[in-house]
């Protein structure tokens, strides 16, 4: 293979890298067709997280594209020739170096009868993410020095076809990260929120006979409760529409302050909030989801401690924010100290929380004992402090 051809190949190679696995194979076959000046050309190949082979191929504008069964088509090649780029005609193979030996089946029969195969240049594909190979069929120019090409070939597809894969699995893993944090939201926020309201709801039926007016007045805080919960869902809502949205800075004081009249009136829970050296970042960078750490432990204490008074103690420095919870319940079903690891490991304990420190980089340890527990939590800040 000459510079000229190697030249030609780099320049009829198509630029850009789509994501669309359909139109990457599409476009990586087609330039095989012209680049090698054949009538057909065949990509097959396996991907990591999926359970089937997948064969495409394409003869002028016509594209094919299959799912098939693993073994259909298993082994492609010859075990001889796995990891090599030859040219095949009838049992008659080709090497790069020249050699030259007959083979009973150097393609397997299946795939060799499903296309039509006679005369083929074929190249192993092997990305991080994919493993299979390409066949140019019945090309033009059949001269050994073609087998580079089509080594240099199979490299540009392997790339084309691995940045598309990559692509998909990170916007699958990113999609599926953002269910996992608006389940934990919608968990640590409107569904323990319904719990409270409730137990109120409860509480009012006992009451609507004998204390009528304090029963009105309890249905009036439960509509203030439930108008907040109408505001945060419309919040989340909100985050969800695919268009841009201004930026609104949380106001993180006045959501403790909510937490904390909240858990009054509906928990019965004195709760102390003590706050030292906040970095003024924090409210607008990591405002919510600290704030979402703190409603989740003081939310543990009330409903499995038990607890009757909360302390919650909230700085930064280090670069870290630090959050400490003590409460005077029941405590955990474990005495003594866990670390977040343990608690990971063996879902004893505040696992929704580990997950959402785990999430952050964060570090947490739990004290339990029978007369209370005490949670404290580190996250890095990700930036320095202002000074």
């Amino acid at each position: 293979m000459g510079l000229e051809d190697l030249s030609r190949l780099l320049r009829q190679w198509p630029r850009g890298l789509p994501i669309d696995h359909r139109t990457a194979a599409r476009q990586v076959l087609k330039a095989c067709c012209e680049i090698f000046d054949a009538p057909r050309s065949v990509l097959a190949w396996e991907e990591q997280e999926e359970p089937w082979m997948i064969v495409t191929s394409l003869a002028g504008e016509t594209f094919e594209w299959r799912e098939e069964e693993p073994d259909r088509f298993q082994p492609m090649v010859d075990s001889s020739l796995t990891d090599v780029s030859f040219s095949a005609s009838g049992t008659t193979v080709r090497l790069m170096d020249g050699d030259q030996w007959k083979l009973a089946a150097p393609i397997h029969p299946r795939l060799r009868k499903a296309f039509g195969m006679k005369h083929v240049l074929s190249t192993p594909i092997r990305g991080q993410s994919l493993e299979g190979r390409l066949f140019i069929l019945a090309p033009a120019r059949a001269e050994g020095s073609m087998l580079l090409a089509a080594d240099v070939a199979g490299l540009l597809v392997e790339r084309s076809m691995d940045f598309g894969i990559s692509i998909r699995t990170s916007s699958r893993d990113a999609v599926r990260e953002e269910r996992i944090r608006l389940a934990r939201d919608l968990h640590d926020g409107l569904l323990q929120s319904f719990t409270g309201i409730v137990l109120q709801l409860e509480t009012i039926h006992s009451l609507i006979d004998a204390q009528p007016a304090d029963a009105r007045r309890m249905i009036t805080e439960i509509e203030g409760v439930i108008m907040a919960d109408q505001r945060e869902l419309r919040a989340y809502v909100e985050q969800l529409r695919p268009r841009h949205r201004v930026d609104v800075p949380f106001d993180f004081q006045a959501r403790i302050e909510e937490l904390r009249s909240r858990f009054e009136k509906e928990w019965g829970i004195g709760l102390a909030f003590e706050s030292t050296n906040i970095d003024p970042l924090v409210a607008k960078s990591l405002g919510s989801e600290t704030f979402r750490l703190i409603q989740e432990a003081v939310t543990n204490a009330a409903k499995h401690g038990a607890a009757s008074h909360v302390r919650v103690k909230l700085s930064t420095s280090d670069s870290r924010i630090r959050i400490e919870v003590a409460d005077d319940g029941s405590g955990f079903p474990f005495h003594g100290k866990m670390t977040l690891e343990k608690i990971r490991e063996s879902g004893i304990g505040p696992s929704m929380l580990a997950e959402r420190v785990a999430a952050l980089n964060g570090e947490l340890s739990v004290l339990s004992s029978g007369s209370g527990a005490t949670i404290e939590i580190s996250v890095p800040l990700g930036f320095s402090e202002a000074s």
